[in-house]
């Protein structure tokens, strides 16, 4: 799936596209309800390489005996949440789910 839709979304678009990603609440639009739908995978892959380029480094500071390692961990671990919360969301908006 492409972002052929989300690309074509006006300033204002996209700024409810994210909003309506991430609330998993459908919007009037039903271009903006799309360009959500195609922009899951998206953040989805995206959030998973920021956790795992952070549990290399939390690893990698642990490993050293650094400091700011307790610090990368938190941050890994906050990484780790996003992802499920991203994944909560693009599989409610894949379902259709609406909150509202």
């Amino acid at each position: 799936m492409r972002l052929a839709t989300y690309q074509s979304c006006s300033f204002a678009e996209k700024r409810a596209v994210l909003r309506t990603f991430w609330s998993n609440r459908e919007d009037e639009s039903d271009k903006v309800n799309r360009a959500a739908r195609e922009y899951g995978p998206y953040a989805l892959a995206m959030v998973a390489i920021i956790a795992m380029e952070l549990a290399v480094i939390s690893s990698v500071l642990w490993a050293r005996g650094s400091s700011w390692a307790w610090v990368a961990f938190l941050a890994t671990v906050f990484a780790l949440w996003s992802v499920w919360r991203t994944y909560v969301c693009q599989g409610a908006r894949n379902a259709g789910v609406s909150n509202s």
